[in-house]
């Protein structure tokens, strides 16, 4: 009886994860536009300064989030990815070259992607990834 009562309750905060994470919104198609602008142009930046392109990443994945109803403000809320990419950027990679700095753009780029759209869609007015 109690082992069942566990594994109820495990799955109603399992189903209550997964939609919490489905809340965001959608972004409109200027919103979506943007990013992607502001996506593209920060991958241009990374070639020449990596570490300002990570922290502007950083600034539009955050608006971005926020703008799909995000809520940030403690540690539980905020996205794994988010949590990674900015661990990699500041990891010893990321203060001593360009490898952390990079990983925390391909986990940046994986974010803007979800909330634009499919990679296709980014690709139309954005180049190729390098990295």
């Amino acid at each position: 009886m109690v082992v069942a009562a566990i594994v109820i309750l495990c799955g109603i905060v399992l189903a209550f994860a997964m939609s919490r994470r489905s809340r965001l919104r959608q972004l409109s198609d200027e919103s979506r536009d943007r990013y992607s602008r502001s996506w593209h142009g920060v991958e241009t930046q990374f070639i020449d300064d990596p570490s300002a392109a990570v922290r502007e990443a950083d600034r539009i994945v955050v608006r971005m989030l926020g703008e799909r109803g995000a809520t940030l403000r403690d540690g539980r809320s905020v996205p794994e990815d988010l949590r990674r990419a900015r661990a990699a950027a500041s990891s010893d990679e990321g203060r001593q070259g360009t490898e952390g700095m990079r990983k925390a753009m391909v986990r940046y780029k994986r974010m803007v992607e979800d909330g634009i759209g499919s990679p296709s869609s980014a690709r139309k007015t954005s180049r190729r990834e390098v990295a």
